[in-house]
């Protein structure tokens, strides 16, 4: 059992005669010291663990008993502190009041620093720009703890205030509930009511990219003689026959000389998906033409000499919407809608939604019981590849 006591150390006497008031841990027979900030002039001073005849005793006191029961309250977090030595118990509450004590600017800072790692570039931009608004709104010097229902409540109204739309202003109050999340689940921050307890994210609205069979059939067809035309078009139609793949996980991708499988996880889910996060299926005739039309030799995809996402994101944005139109197509189409129209079009044959979720790398929903009993296979995503393909013939 460890146990708390405020004492000071005669040994420990500094060289102008003051005694520190230090909290003694005792732990396994052993005893170590968290120092505090409290001198007193003499050991006199401290009785049964009480400061007195000092002029600031009650504070004093009030602020050591505090501190007494936030580490009683941080070491009964820690269901194995009987393994521990008296030192490591120390460094654990030591490290746990720092991260409560942090504030949310370095906390951001901290968290943005390892999307940038990972090079997950679109999402760190979008981060960055709430953290903006809210930084404005509140400053730099807010604590993690201190976050509450109104700061959130004040920021939506801000966000609105400034004409953001609702789908701006929902990405954003979702990527500060991320946040925030993580830093509950990583120890920096207990929250007795949560900051987004009281907060109703806008409506998502439906983004209606899916083409109809007719119009990705324009699309492929289409007689383009601007290269860079051909390539977005391509790429676009590349997706499409790769059972919507994404754009990142496209480039991701490396493709062997005559290959007939692609296997890949979604760089979206890659890190937080348990379980088998991988979907594999048989490479279509379709789909093979373009792959060695843009394959470079260690098996990426080259378009214009390029395999860096954002300068292929980059070209797609600026032509699609281009190549669209010389297709005749006047439906709202982004890169997305490859992806869209897939599943559209499958559903629409009849295929099983958890076919279509695994073709295009999404777990299948928990709260289906038949769920339970399914196990798709590559054999049914191409199965559903080829009926979907057919139908464009």
């Amino acid at each position: 059992m460890t146990t708390f006591s405020i004492v000071i150390v005669p040994a420990k006497r500094l060289a102008n005669g003051k005694h520190r008031i230090r909290i003694a841990v005792a732990h396994h027979s052993q005893t170590r010291y968290i120092t505090t900030p409290f001198l007193l002039d003499s050991k006199s001073q401290l009785r049964n663990g009480k400061v007195v005849r000092h002029a600031y005793a009650d504070q004093i006191n009030r602020i050591l008993n505090r501190q007494l029961n936030e580490y009683t309250l941080i070491l009964s977090t820690l269901p194995y502190a009987e393994g521990l030595t008296c030192t490591e118990i120390i460094r654990y509450i030591l490290q746990t009041k720092e991260k409560e004590g942090i504030s949310f600017s370095r906390f951001a800072g901290e968290f943005l620093k390892s999307m940038e790692n990972n090079e997950q570039v679109k999402s760190y931009k979008l981060y960055k720009s709430a953290l903006k608004h809210f930084f404005s709104l509140f400053g730099e010097s807010l604590l993690l703890k201190q976050i509450n229902p109104r700061h959130i409540r004040q920021y939506r109204e801000e966000l609105k205030r400034k004409a953001l739309s609702d789908t701006t202003v929902r990405i954003y109050l979702t990527l500060m509930k991320v946040m925030l999340n993580h830093a509950v689940k990583m120890g920096y921050v207990r929250y007795a009511i949560h900051p987004f307890a009281a907060c109703k994210l806008p409506a998502a609205r439906i983004r209606e990219l899916d083409l109809t069979v007719e119009e990705v059939k324009r699309i492929r067809d289409a007689h383009l003689t601007d290269r860079h035309l051909i390539t977005v078009r391509d790429i676009f139609m590349l997706s499409y026959y790769l059972e919507g793949i994404n754009l990142r996980d496209l480039l991701d991708c490396r493709f062997a000389d005559g290959g007939t499988v692609l296997k890949y996880a979604r760089h979206k889910t890659r890190r937080s998906k348990s379980g088998e996060n991988e979907t594999v299926f048989s490479i279509q005739p379709e789909a093979r033409t373009l792959i060695e039309r843009y394959r470079s030799p260690d098996g990426r995809l080259a378009f214009e000499g390029n395999t860096i996402y954002n300068k292929v994101y980059s070209l797609v944005y600026r032509y699609m919407k281009k190549v669209a139109r010389l297709a005749g197509v006047s439906s709202n189409v982004s890169f997305y809608s490859a992806r869209k129209s897939f599943v559209q079009h499958g559903y629409d044959l009849g295929i099983q939604i958890e076919t279509i979720e695994y073709c295009i790398g999404h777990s299948m929903k928990a709260n289906r019981p038949v769920c339970n009993y399914l196990r798709i296979m590559q054999r049914h995503a191409d199965a559903a590849m080829r009926k979907i393909f057919d139908a464009l013939l």
